[in-house]
């Protein structure tokens, strides 16, 4: 079983906006055609110069905000 992926409350993609019933973000990983951009620099990199999305965009990054 795959471990369940915290997606940052910054990280942005087109269907990154849609909600389930339950609440949760639409963001598929495994996407081949998703772009994603950060919230806090409106480009495809995060302000810690590395690149943005579902995959790197996790608790392990000092730019990391938790939805909760």
């Amino acid at each position: 079983m795959a471990a369940k992926l915290k997606y940052c409350a910054l990280l942005r993609t087109k269907t990154g906006y849609y909600r389930s019933p339950e609440g949760k973000r639409l963001i598929d990983p495994d996407s081949s055609t998703a772009c994603y951009n950060c919230l806090l620099t409106q480009r495809p990199v995060g302000p810690d110069g590395m690149p943005v999305d579902a995959r790197s965009c996790g608790e392990d990054r000092a730019c990391f905000r938790d939805e909760s």
